[in-house]
């Protein structure tokens, strides 16, 4: 699902973005699967803003590694 251009969800991913670049590296295990939410959002919502082509193709790999995120975890 597409998010709005003027969604305050924007800020709350740039705010988490910010928190990542702090942690340390690996981070911690607590934080490691906030991490991965983190970043599949922010790979689906910029696919919207790829051609079709490459946009539907990342879009069609996410639920794999949705699934192998939630396996290892």
């Amino acid at each position: 699902m597409p998010i709005d251009m003027n969604s305050p969800l924007w800020a709350v991913l740039a705010d988490w973005i910010k928190v990542l670049l702090t942690l340390p590296d690996p981070a911690p295990e607590s934080l490691a699967r906030l991490n991965d939410v983190a970043i599949l959002t922010a790979i689906s919502a910029l696919s919207d803003r790829l051609s079709p082509e490459i946009g539907n193709e990342l879009r069609a790999s996410l639920p794999s590694v949705t699934a192998r995120l939630t396996a290892a975890a």
